[in-house]
């Protein structure tokens, strides 16, 4: 008998077991890195963790995320993560049954699984493979949750750059932006708002910015996360760009300069590969992107479900 339960601090080492076996990801995740990115989070809340057990052993679990990520304006609820062994369809029901009742008392009509990278806390940046920043197209909790009554809102794509194998472009467009502008770059910078600072705040960031030498008005800024620096143990290589800004308008060759600037440094630290996160909007961005010689390799859904129909 499936039985469902907030989470307990034994958990760790079983929730981490259904990770591994669910995800591919770059490196195995140990129960120590668990702990450090998400259950030792200040804001971490055990009544926002269910898991399922069957007959005391952990077969899955689904993580609310905190108060931080919620949607009172749309009374949206944002799932972090939702995993069950071998993708049992009543496991994961048994679940969605607690999570609904967590929603329906707190006033939410509407569940999600998928955020915005700069808005995906928790597992932010430990894999692009987390459903936090949408759920991979090759993941096989999708089609279960899709049987259950979510469907996809938005697609996500994350694109990669092999330092090894592909070369680097140097325009004359670079030589000239380097001439006219001055690249900063800030480690940890302190960002805007207390829920990015929390997000980030297990993760080694940088920022690059773009500034006119003559105006010294800063024209683009590029943020980036490096697993390498963060997670003791971790791969070499993994480096997400997490965020890009710009001006009212998306200028591409801002966006390829600063790109390919980090990608220069990064082959100086053989930390590889780089990755960006997209939306499907996001078509300029896309194109000038693989015109530098990214590549795609993970399409993710955004789903919902509306709870008041």
């Amino acid at each position: 008998m499936i039985q469902v339960r907030p989470f307990l601090n034994s958990d760790p080492p079983a929730i981490a077991k259904i990770i591994n076996d669910c995800c591919n990801l770059e490196a195995t995740i140990s129960p120590n890195l668990l702990e450090y990115t998400v259950f030792a989070k200040t804001y971490f809340s055990r009544d926002r963790f269910f898991v399922a057990t069957i007959a005391g052993e952990v077969v899955g679990f689904a993580h609310l995320g905190s108060v931080s990520t919620d949607r009172p304006e749309t009374r949206t609820l944002i799932i972090s993560n939702f995993l069950v062994r071998n993708c049992d369809t009543e496991t994961a029901n048994a679940l969605l049954d607690s999570v609904r009742v967590f929603a329906h008392e707190h006033g939410f009509t509407t569940l999600r699984i998928g955020s915005h990278p700069n808005q995906a806390e928790y597992y932010n940046g430990v894999s692009s493979h987390f459903l936090n920043v949408g759920i991979p197209s090759t993941q096989p909790i999708l089609p279960v949750l899709q049987d259950l009554g979510f469907a996809t809102v938005e697609q996500w794509h994350c694109l990669q750059f092999a330092l090894q194998s592909t070369q680097i472009p140097f325009t004359r467009q670079q030589m000239t932006l380097r001439r006219s502008h001055q690249i900063g770059q800030v480690h940890d910078p302190d960002y805007d708002s207390f829920d990015l600072n929390a997000i980030y705040s297990h993760l080694a960031t940088s920022r690059l910015t773009l500034t006119d030498r003559l105006t010294q008005k800063e024209h683009f800024q590029l943020t980036y996360a490096c697993l390498a620096q963060s997670f003791p143990n971790w791969p070499s290589g993994g480096v997400d760009v997490v965020t890009y800004q710009g001006g009212d308008t998306f200028v591409a060759e801002h966006y390829e300069f600063l790109l390919c600037e980090l990608l220069r440094q990064l082959a100086q630290t053989n930390l590889s590969p780089l990755r960006i996160h997209l939306g499907a909007q996001q078509e300029q961005a896309r194109a000038t992107a693989e015109e530098i010689g990214f590549e795609h390799t993970i399409t993710s859904a955004h789903i919902e479900l509306r709870l008041d129909h």
